[in-house]
């Protein structure tokens, strides 16, 4: 089933990913629903500065302000498609601009942010997390410039539950690709019995996929997939993402976090 409902978060100070999510509607003839989002930096508690009641407005007011320049941004780029697409807008506290564009996109059929925190104004990241965790809608998060059409696909396979889950929320794109690659780390034979089943379920879907092994060899399995994608030019990795439990991601980092900040392609994940 393709993609028919795309979501994506326009940022004032064009950090967002806006050109990618259009160029996967025209492709996909989907409809695209952006989030317009303007965080108010009120951050520190009223008891540490007296005067934030007073400023307060004057943010909001500003807030308000670039939130309608965004808005006015997107629907004049978005005016010149042929695709369906909706605005919507709101400019609220930092720590709620990631619950609210979560609750704005759970009935999207995929999610597209950019592949690095490229606005001042609105924190990606923690938008990707806070969605992660509370919504089963798979993320594209993408660079600068994405080709909505990639050919050779990578699955990033450690028999996981969410790995699987990335699979699935991949299937419109790996029946597209000219060819699909399962890559297993270094597995046991759990493992790599797990990817030649995976294997057969892709090919029920009429996808044919390899499955590669790929020697760890001491190496961290960032490296060992971002050397391997680069030295076959594929263009998108599917992964599960956050594996094992939030806290102890958060502490020691992972496989997750390691390929958002290094890795040079485009991820689709998905839990």
């Amino acid at each position: 089933m393709p993609y028919k409902t795309i979501c994506t978060i326009a940022a004032p100070d064009d950090g967002d990913a806006l050109e990618g999510a259009i160029a996967c509607a025209r492709a996909w003839s989907a409809h695209l629903d952006v989030v317009a989002v303007s965080a108010i930096q009120l951050e520190p508690p009223v008891m540490m500065m007296p005067d934030l009641p007073v400023a307060g407005p004057g943010l909001i007011e500003e807030a308000v302000e670039e939130l309608s320049r965004a808005e006015a941004r997107v629907r004049d780029r978005l005016g010149r498609e042929d695709f369906p697409w909706s605005v919507a807008s709101r400019a609220e506290p930092a720590a709620d601009a990631a619950r609210h564009v979560t609750r704005a996109a759970r009935f999207a059929d995929l999610v597209i942010l950019p592949r690095r925190d490229g606005s001042d104004r609105v924190p990606f990241h923690t938008i990707l997390e806070t969605m992660l965790y509370n919504s089963r809608v798979p993320l594209l998060v993408v660079p600068e410039s994405f080709a909505a059409d990639p050919r050779r696909i990578a699955i990033a396979w450690d028999g996981s539950d969410v790995a699987l889950a990335a699979a699935r929320a991949a299937l419109p794109l790996l029946a597209a690709a000219e060819r699909v690659e399962i890559l297993a780390v270094d597995p046991d034979r759990a493992t790599d019995a797990s990817a030649r089943d995976l294997a057969v379920m892709l090919d029920r879907h009429a996808i044919a996929a390899e499955v590669t092994e790929l020697p760890r060899r001491g190496a961290r399995v960032t490296e060992i997939l971002c050397t391997h994608a680069t030295e076959t030019g594929i263009d998108l990795m599917v992964m599960g993402a956050y594996g094992t439990r939030r806290l102890r991601e958060i502490l020691l980092g992972g496989v997750t976090r390691a390929m958002l900040d290094t890795a040079p392609l485009p991820l689709l994940l998905s839990r």
